[in-house]
């Protein structure tokens, strides 16, 4: 017993460099994804409020995805800040613990949602162009948004009194009561994985699937040189059919990691020298990496797709300094009206 523990324990040797370079990647990474993130999604906010792009109803999800988007990357940065020791106050001992992983996995959960939702809108318009108009219109759109945000948070609610935090034992972003029913604590992470991570990057990667046949099949009956417009739906259809796989594979393996660490804390208390707690670590770091890298990357995928994304950054681009040079101008006319005054006096 004793030569298995002694074996055991050396072997978190083999963990420490492993898990120290976790760190330093989710460090680095965490930081350029936030460093980069939440600039790219205030512009996509702003360029999807503008006159053109606000009476779309495709650009309200587009809005709604990257407003959560960037709640969930300012959630990421806090934790950032708090494991390299920047901030000393930790939200989940200030606030309830639940709350915070509600703010941090709940914008994740609603960007999934819309994303598939916008994809199945999408469908329909190339399906049925007709009566899409009639379907799909600014007020159904809003409507699906506000009902699926109204739906997830009363599924969040209930973390608020599951959750707890404490600094020594806390692997993923909270730690639960022992004395919650366990079916209550094991089904969310089985809820999570297969309604909000697989099942929508599903029906994500069908609609883009669906959209790109069609293209083909419409480029093989015309046999002529594609307008802009399909064009510009073909390459929508491979970012976003892109971006689906990538959250799949981003996100279910960091609920199915979850779900083993439930399944620990509940039944398996014990355990020599805290490896499995390592193990659990290191796959966090690098999930909670590709997570970051996920929610922080569309903006600049789109920017390098799509033509008319682009010359919507440009104006906008240009609006922002045209404005700053008249706000310079104006703020220089009382500056030259004071020196021809003093000027005068003389």
């Amino acid at each position: 017993m004793l030569n298995t523990s002694i074996e055991i324990c050396t072997n978190i040797l083999n963990y420490n460099n492993t898990l120290h370079i976790s760190y330093i990647v989710w460090h680095t990474c965490g930081l350029l994804c936030t460093i980069f993130g939440i600039p790219g999604h205030l512009f996509q906010i702003l360029i999807m409020l503008n006159k053109t792009n606000r009476k779309q109803s495709i650009s309200l999800y587009f809005l709604a995805i990257a407003i959560f988007e960037l709640i969930f990357l300012v959630g990421i940065f806090w934790l950032w800040c708090v494991d390299m020791s920047i901030i000393k106050t930790d939200l989940r001992e200030i606030i309830s613990c639940g709350i915070f992983y509600s703010i941090l996995v709940g914008p994740t959960i609603l960007s999934n949602l819309y994303l598939a939702l916008m994809s199945i809108d999408r469908t329909f318009m190339i399906l049925y162009p007709t009566r899409y108009r009639l379907l799909i219109t600014r007020r159904h759109v809003l409507i699906r948004i506000f009902l699926i945000l109204i739906i997830v948070i009363l599924f969040m609610i209930p973390h608020h009194f599951y959750f707890y935090y404490n600094r020594k034992t806390t692997i993923f972003i909270c730690e639960f009561y022992t004395f919650i029913d366990h079916w209550k604590i094991r089904a969310w992470p089985f809820l999570h994985a297969i309604l909000f991570v697989l099942l929508p990057s599903i029906i994500t990667c069908i609609s883009s699937v669906i959209l790109l046949h069609n293209r083909c099949n419409q480029r093989k009956i015309t046999k002529n040189k594609s307008s802009e417009t399909a064009r510009r739906m073909t390459r929508n259809a491979i970012l976003i059919f892109l971006i689906s796989i990538f959250i799949l594979f981003s996100l279910l393996p960091t609920v199915i990691v979850e779900i083993f660490i439930v399944n620990d804390r509940l039944f398996n208390h014990d355990i020599f020298c805290s490896i499995r707690w390592k193990q659990y670590r290191i796959l966090l770091n690098w999930f909670l990496t590709l997570s970051a890298l996920n929610y922080s990357s569309k903006f600049y995928l789109r920017l390098i797709i799509s033509k008319t994304f682009r010359r919507d950054f440009i104006k906008l681009i240009n609006f922002i300094s045209l404005r700053q040079q008249k706000n310079n101008e104006q703020s220089l006319v009382p500056l030259n009206n004071r020196n021809t005054a003093k000027n005068t006096e003389r």
